[in-house]
């Protein structure tokens, strides 16, 4: 075998290593657990959207995380503190989010809302990823009040797309807690039922909505022509 051949291939075999070591991760690499209440964004390279005066929001998609099912009756937990999420559960949350964002979203006054992506349209694709419920079963009737310090987290991530060209800008996202934040003897729980836990996630999610709703406003006026 040729000695130069087999130094040369393992000189580029070597400098290929090192150049997969320092690319980049992308947005949807990063992880998840991180805490970024103002939705700051990392941008993808040195892009930045072009000016624009209308917003496409697309359906916010879901993703939770695996749990074992469920043993035994209802009204016994054991010791987990995390809970597989049902079907009609999951389409609420669904409805809630895509309902909550574009809401916040129409508050603006300098952007509007539109359904096609085209040139002066940024269009933001929002998931919710790692969704994972702290919330038991209902307790049978009788059974005494189940208090959560938490019902459930999850990370907005949001994606951040160029109308025009389709190019992936850059994404921003954040991890939260839906923590009891007023209520039962004032000691901050919430109530382990539909109700308590669906006005709490829909709390959160309104704070997602306003919050993206800035973050999309201070991009659109950095965007404008000097």
């Amino acid at each position: 075998m040729n000695i130069r051949f087999v130094a040369a291939l393992l000189v580029g075999l070597g400098a290929a290593s090192i150049a997969l070591a320092a690319a980049p991760s992308t947005p949807s690499e990063k992880s998840l657990d991180v805490r970024n209440p103002r939705l700051e964004v990392q941008w993808a390279s040195d892009a930045r959207p072009a000016p624009f005066t209308q917003v496409l929001l697309a359906p916010v998609e879901l993703q939770f995380r695996e749990v074992p099912s469920l043993a035994g009756p209802p009204g016994m937990p054991g010791t987990r503190s995390e809970f597989p999420v049902n079907e009609r559960d999951r389409e609420a949350l669904a409805r809630d989010a895509n309902r909550i964002l574009r809401e916040e979203l129409a508050k603006s006054t300098h952007f509007t809302l539109v359904d096609q992506a085209a040139a002066g349209v940024l269009v933001l694709q929002p998931a919710l990823r790692d969704i994972v419920s702290k919330v038991p079963p209902e307790e049978p009737p009788g059974r005494s009040t189940v208090l959560l310090d938490s019902a459930g987290e999850a990370t907005l991530v949001v994606t951040l797309v160029d109308g025009a060209s389709g190019q992936v800008l850059g994404s921003a996202s954040d991890r939260r807690d839906a923590e009891g934040s007023s209520g039962y003897d004032d000691f901050g729980a919430i109530r382990s039922n539909s109700v308590a836990v669906g006005q709490e996630v829909r709390r959160v999610l309104r704070r997602w909505g306003m919050s993206l709703e800035r973050r999309v406003e201070q991009l659109y006026f950095a965007a404008r022509p000097r």
